[in-house]
């Protein structure tokens, strides 16, 4: 797998090791990530202030890089 942004590592072997230390084991879809956007953007997200959403499949929890 190739990423878009020439910021991220280009490696296949990063990617497997990232991907060992995230819980659900798999990068997120797009609309997985859409949906804290819209979330946010709704009505439903109108009283959310200053709170950090953190939507990366528990990764941080578990970053041991």
């Amino acid at each position: 797998m190739q990423f878009e942004n020439a910021d991220l590592p280009q490696s296949d072997d990063f990617l497997q090791r990232r991907l060992q230390m995230t819980p659900l084991r798999r990068i997120g879809r797009a609309e997985e990530i859409a949906g804290a956007a819209v979330f946010l953007a709704s009505a439903a997200g109108g009283f959310v202030t200053g709170h950090n959403l953190v939507v990366d499949g528990g990764t941080t929890i578990t970053d041991r890089s």
